[in-house]
């Protein structure tokens, strides 16, 4: 259930005349509706009870709940709609103030548009509601939209910020609204490797600066637990230090640079098994620690128009130890349950050959690694990850002039 606080007085007035409220104008008038939002929560509650007491059906009383500061930030109007959908979903089970922002710097007109929504999920007993602001800001008014988002946080609630777009750390808009924020989310599927790496670089260069996620890292969890499971059964665990050859796939024309889900999977894997890059003649190796040399195949497979740049389509993973040689194999099903004839979710099949009982073949569905359960889980982890980190690091390592998938 989604209620919309105010705003029909202050359209009449801003039809009424051609001159545009001024940020401050604005600013005071969502502060004003936000509190008019629980005084009137207030006010309906003490109705409800008098209805029960006399016997009236009411609606259930709204009770507010807030755990953090959610402020999304889009490079458009266009994205920052089609992610409210999304950031609705995520406050009725993360309760926040959520503050979407839409930026519009190129436009001839300086101004700051703003509205406010109750986000509610209703029970048996009770109605619970979180806050959405929305903002558009145009023109030189997106330089001071940093100073609008502080106005309207909730004081002591840590702050996520999620950028959708790329990153430039020297970009004044951005420095003003990380500066208070605890952790910034990214989603480097949808702009670049490139964008996370500098963002972590800029992160470690001084203390007290946000932790970085990315909803990338986040989608790669059940590839990571995937690959793993290939070395569960307790006669192959030592197979994880004698990885022979390494085969990743990702959806993209051939000849594509290696997108951020294949990189940060590559790096985790070295990262966990003590890969060490080298580049001879130009070509780009991993070494095991026992010295032996792994050999690594990126590829390209055709991607389906519904499918994100780069996103990752196949990992085979192959070792020997002992004269006893494992395969595993991972391969998604791309867009599949996009279409009528493909009614099956998005999933990936699991596949491991070895001369074990646990051999077999198993289907994962991606259903958690969509929207809202993505960004879900990715706030519910903690703040600081080491190992995305280390595999960031790795990637600007071994990756810092990129790599082509044939």
């Amino acid at each position: 259930m989604i209620a919309s606080a105010g705003g029909s007085d202050d359209a009449s007035e801003s039809a009424a005349t051609s001159k545009k409220p001024s940020p401050g104008e604005v600013l005071t008038r969502v502060e004003r509706e936000l509190r008019e939002l629980w005084t009137t929560s207030a006010s309906a509650a003490a109705a409800g009870g008098a209805g029960a007491a006399s016997g009236i059906s009411r609606e259930p009383p709204r009770s507010r709940a807030c755990t953090m500061n959610l402020v999304v930030v889009a490079g458009s109007t266009e994205i920052a709609q089609r992610y409210t959908s999304v950031v609705d979903e995520v406050t009725r089970s993360v309760p926040a103030r959520a503050i979407i922002v839409a930026l519009d710097p190129d436009s001839r007109v300086d101004s700051l548009e703003g509205d406010v929504t109750a986000v509610c999920s209703t029970n048996d007993a009770t109605t619970l509601c979180s806050e959405r602001v929305s903002l558009v800001a145009r023109g030189s008014v997106c330089g001071r939209v940093g100073s609008a988002i502080e106005a309207l946080s909730v004081p002591e609630m840590h702050t996520v910020l999620v950028w959708l777009g790329r990153v430039h750390v020297s970009d004044a808009v951005f420095q003003s609204v990380a500066r208070d924020a605890q952790r910034v989310v990214l989603d480097t599927a949808y702009t670049s490797l490139t964008s996370l790496l500098h963002l972590a670089r800029w992160a470690r260069e001084a203390p007290g600066r946000p932790h970085v996620a990315d909803l990338a890292w986040t989608r790669l969890a059940v590839w990571q637990e995937m690959c793993a499971r290939f070395f569960d059964e307790p006669t192959l665990r030592e197979h994880a230090q004698h990885v022979t050859r390494l085969e990743v796939r990702q959806a993209s024309e051939p000849g594509a640079r290696l997108g951020s889900e294949g990189a940060l999977l590559l790096g985790w894997l070295a990262t966990r098994l003590g890969w060490k890059p080298e580049r001879v003649g130009g070509s780009l190796r991993f070494r095991r620690p026992d010295g032996a040399l792994i050999a690594v195949d990126l590829g390209a497979v055709a991607r389906p128009r519904e499918v994100a740049p780069a996103a990752l389509a196949a990992v085979s993973i192959e070792a020997e130890l002992g004269g006893v040689a494992l395969k595993g194999t991972i391969v998604r099903e791309l867009a599949s349950g996009l279409r009528e004839d493909a009614p099956d979710a998005d999933v990936l099949v699991w596949h491991l050959d070895a001369p074990v009982p646990s051999a077999t073949e198993q289907r994962v569905r991606l259903r958690a690694n969509r929207g809202a359960r993505l960004l879900e889980r990715t706030l519910h982890r903690a703040p600081f990850d080491p190992a995305l980190d280390e595999a960031a690091l790795f990637a600007e390592e071994a990756l810092e002039d990129g790599v082509v998938c044939r």
